[in-house]
């Protein structure tokens, strides 16, 4: 991928697009950060409520 030819032209928008990409990465990388930590959260409580069940038979 090294000697892939870039074709998009080198325009005066295409910067605004690119910080436009960059908010974006970083607006996908946090969300994709926060909806990890809520599905473990959940799959943790999930767990503890089982034990709590198991333990109380």
């Amino acid at each position: 991928m090294r000697n892939m030819i870039d074709l998009v032209p080198y325009l005066p928008e295409t910067a605004a697009q690119e910080r436009s990409d960059k908010k974006e990465y970083r607006y996908q990388t946090v969300t994709a950060a926060v909806e990890s930590i809520v599905t473990l959260g959940i799959g943790a409580g999930f767990f503890v409520a089982l034990a709590a069940f198991l333990a109380a038979i």
